[in-house]
């Protein structure tokens, strides 16, 4: 699930959670595929943003993030688990980034 703001929504994209009015009324339930007239009532609210399904896409290449990890774990790296684990991290980004 992913918080996006009313500009950035598109058709197609699915509700996570309900769309409340100010009133605390369902406008929109959780599940709804949104369509441009859905997203132009949205905007039209002045509602701010929403939950969608999905995650959101990742914009830093690989060696940002395992700079972020490193950063993260550089501290604590040097006990047992933690190293551990920060090998794990790296192991699952590669992966999935490979």
């Amino acid at each position: 699930m992913r918080t996006v703001s009313s500009g950035q929504l598109e058709p197609g994209m699915v509700l996570a959670k309900p769309v409340l009015m100010k009133n605390g009324m369902i406008l929109f339930g959780e599940g709804t595929e949104l369509t441009e007239s859905y997203i132009e009532r949205i905007c039209d609210m002045a509602i701010g943003s929403i939950q969608i399904e999905g995650n959101a896409p990742c914009t830093e290449s690989q060696e940002q993030l395992l700079e972020k990890v490193n950063l993260r774990f550089r501290f604590v790296e040097q006990q047992p688990y933690m190293k551990l684990l920060k090998r794990l991290v790296e192991e699952q980004m590669t992966e999935q980034n490979g």
